[in-house]
């Protein structure tokens, strides 16, 4: 299955749990910009070097940054499909990414937003701290800045999408089992 999706949401919105679902039912190839951008830290390349102070203090990546590691991705995925996990998170991001699509005679099927209430999301970031999860989650002040930065620059993403009639918005509270059927459902249609 050819199509190129978006899971998109707060921390700990679950946003990688339903990626890994889709991965194995669909093959599609996963695109976590976080995981790609942890990996390029622990590389110690330049690339990771420049990022790892955004990454440590919680704050975006620069877009030009984002744009060298956004790479070469669509040459990776072939005709397996694409799912970008929590990617873009910006306007700019969108646009950049757009334009790449362009590129590759592609574009965006849809961006399905797992929708949980900042409590929730925080509760979520907690329980996965202690158990030895990302350290950007122990430190409370950096997953504040991470739900601000989200409250602040992420939701008009959100407004992009929406207008462009390919925004999907799903109670992320709602079950794994829940969540991953309304996502199957809206990629079979």
């Amino acid at each position: 299955m050819k199509k190129i999706i978006s899971i998109y949401g707060r921390a700990a919105a679950g946003k990688t749990t339903q990626a890994d679902l889709l991965e194995k039912k669909y093959g599609f190839h996963q695109f976590g910009m976080g995981d790609r951008l942890r990996a390029e830290i622990e590389s110690g390349s330049e690339l990771g070097q420049k990022i790892k102070p955004y990454v440590d203090s919680g704050v975006l990546i620069p877009d030009e940054l984002m744009e060298k590691t956004l790479g070469n991705v669509f040459i990776e995925t072939k005709d397996s499909g694409l799912m970008f996990d929590g990617f873009p998170r910006m306007i700019g991001q969108a646009e950049m990414m757009e334009t790449a699509l362009k590129e590759s005679n592609s574009e965006l099927d849809a961006m399905f937003y797992l929708n949980v209430s900042t409590d929730e999301a925080v509760c979520r970031i907690q329980a996965r701290a202690e158990t030895g999860g990302r350290e950007d989650d122990k430190n409370p002040e950096v997953v504040r800045t991470r739900l601000a930065v989200f409250d602040k620059e992420s939701v008009a993403v959100l407004n992009y999408y929406r207008q462009a009639g390919k925004l999907i918005e799903i109670d992320g509270e709602k079950t794994i089992e829940e969540i991953f059927k309304i996502i199957c459902e809206e990629i079979e249609k």
